[in-house]
C-alpha cells in the first residue's frame, strides 16, 4: 500500500474502523441479543459476525489493527532505503502523521517527514 493511495482511502477505512469499534463496544458491553434466533435459524448473533466481517474487511487490505479501543492501526511501507516501517495512523487524527520501525511500535511513531 503507498501513501497517495492510501490518503485518499483514509476516509472509507476511518469509518470502517469507527463501526468496528461500535460493534466491539456492543458486543463487550451486552447490547445484542446473544444465542438462537428461531425465526432466522442463526445461532451465531447478528454483531459477532459483523464485528468479524469488519474486521477482515481490514485485514484483507493489509492493514494491521493494533487496538481497536484505541482505535490504533498500521499500514506495511517500505522506506525508500528498502527498509520495512509501519505508517500509523489513529483514529481522530485528520490524515496519516507517523510512522515507526517494525519492531518500535506506537511508542517510537516518528513524523512522516522523516519518512
Amino acid at each position: 500500500m503507498y501513501l497517495p493511495g492510501l490518503k485518499k482511502d483514509l476516509p472509507e477505512i476511518q469509518r470502517i474502523f469507527e463501526e468496528l469499534k461500535a460493534v466491539g463496544f456492543d458486543i463487550y458491553t451486552g447490547r445484542y441479543k446473544p444465542g438462537f434466533n428461531p425465526d432466522t435459524l442463526e445461532a451465531f448473533p447478528y454483531q459477532y459476525r459483523r464485528f468479524l466481517n469488519l474486521v477482515n474487511k481490514i485485514l484483507d487490505e493489509g492493514i494491521q489493527i493494533k487496538s481497536i479501543e484505541e482505535g490504533l492501526i498500521d499500514f506495511p511501507a517500505i522506506r525508500s532505503n528498502g527498509e520495512e516501517v509501519f505508517l500509523c495512523w489513529k483514529l481522530g487524527e485528520e490524515d496519516i502523521f507517523y510512522w515507526h520501525p517494525v519492531d518500535a511500535g506506537f511508542i517510537g511513531r516518528q513524523p512522516l517527514g522523516t519518512f
